[in-house]
């Protein structure tokens, strides 16, 4: 069976969507990467200031200050905008597994000719809307793009197409 258009601009859709899905969880790794490192030195620092106010007495206002910021910003964590981001993009890469698993169900009934152009349209619109919808309630004000974990999320879903439907 030969792939007409409204079937080939579905799979590109297709394609789009696993490579945005594998790009979210990267950003998302990399985005966790920095919230781990910025936590481990908030603690390492509080533990530290303790440690010193303990041994020298004398300078207990440094140490009560650096204690003091190292709380602040245990309260504010979530409010940083790194650990804020880095809550969206695990949120979204959720939902856009979710409707990329859809779209390879749903994929099965329009290869094999089970839906006319038109509803194939209708489908094709609406999983576009759905991705639109859940990267503007996770990033109100736009993603961010990485060019390497753009790159690296088009090879991930060329390589997944190739080893799934052994095409690209």
């Amino acid at each position: 069976m030969a792939i007409h258009d409204r079937q080939r601009q579905y799979w590109e859709e297709m394609v789009k969507l696993k490579a945005a899905n594998l790009y979210i969880c990267s950003y998302r790794d990399y985005l966790g990467h920095w919230v781990t490192t910025v936590a481990t030195i908030r603690a390492i620092a509080s533990s530290l200031s303790i440690a010193g106010w303990a041994i020298w007495h004398n300078l207990s206002f440094i140490w009560a200050s650096i204690i003091a910021a190292s709380q602040v910003a245990d309260a504010l964590k979530d409010v940083f905008p790194i650990a804020k981001k880095n809550k969206a993009a695990s949120d979204l890469s959720g939902v856009l597994e979710n409707l990329f698993i859809d779209a390879q169900l749903e994929w099965d009934s329009i290869f094999s000719g089970k839906y006319t152009d038109d509803q194939i349209s209708t489908r094709l619109h609406k999983l576009r809307s759905l991705r639109l919808q859940a990267e503007h309630r996770n990033f109100p004000g736009g993603l961010s793009v990485r060019s390497k974990l753009q790159a690296q999320a088009r090879t991930g879903a060329t390589i997944y197409f190739q080893e799934t439907y052994g095409v690209e």
